[in-house]
């Protein structure tokens, strides 16, 4: 059968430094844990916003690191495409799949994301998994495929409640960037704006977006927009 290619690339704006802080500790051990060979199917989950693409990104950034091969595909875009495509996937060393729970209620996505897991325990390779839900929690049609996740390493992300993961991760991302916010405005955002990671990173886009090209003392009328938009989420 002919292989199809899938035109996908890892969001590579996201870095395990991203993830520095207290709250994602056991996290980070797994990831280590993961590099190191002593696991071969890792599996996060946590609410909606939480950080979980933004996590599998860093993870695949880490690998590509180390001169390994490494793609984030996220199963919600690829439920329209042919099952078929996902054989371009078996080239990486690492696949991280994105939202697994798309595939509930789909069955022959199922058996294909079944059959990935069966050939890269074959050849050695090493799966990625995010979901809204735990394992045990996905109501899948496919026993199999319940039982190979239900076996993987699950860790919960965090909610971002603590401040000082929200810290660690504004501060790394605006460190690589190379952007600097008066220090006021980046406490008000985190004292005040949303505790979710890819929340509060979409917000702290928003907020560079709406300081582009201000000078060093910024007007009234832009300071009024910028606590507008963080008290959105209050």
């Amino acid at each position: 059968m002919r292989q199809l290619q899938l035109d996908i690339e890892p969001q590579l704006d996201a870095r395990i430094s991203d993830f520095s802080g207290p709250g994602w500790g056991h996290v980070i051990d797994a990831i280590r844990q993961l590099h190191a060979g002593l696991m071969n199917r890792f599996y996060v989950y946590g609410g909606a916003g939480t950080g979980k693409s933004h996590l599998l990104s860093a993870i695949c950034d880490s690998y590509l690191d180390v001169g390994k091969s490494a793609i984030k595909v996220s199963l919600l875009e690829l439920l329209d495409a042919p099952t078929e495509a996902i054989t371009s996937l078996e080239r990486y060393d690492l696949v991280a799949l994105d939202d697994i729970e798309a595939i509930c209620g789909v069955p022959h996505w199922q058996k294909a994301v079944f059959h990935l897991i069966n050939y890269n325990n074959e050849v050695g390779g090493q799966l990625v998994f995010s979901s809204r839900f735990a394992p045990i929690e996905l109501k899948l049609e496919l026993p199999d495929l319940q039982s190979r996740l239900t076996q993987a390493v699950s860790v919960k992300v965090p909610t971002g409640s603590l401040y000082a993961d929200r810290q660690i991760l504004v501060s790394s991302v605006l460190g690589r960037r190379g952007i600097h916010i008066d220090q006021q405005i980046i406490d008000y955002l985190l004292l005040h704006g949303p505790q979710q990671a890819s929340i509060l990173l979409q917000t702290l886009e928003q907020l560079i977006q709406l300081l582009k090209g201000e000078k060093t003392k910024l007007s009234h009328a832009t300071l009024r927009q910028i606590y507008a938009l963080i008290d959105e989420y209050q």
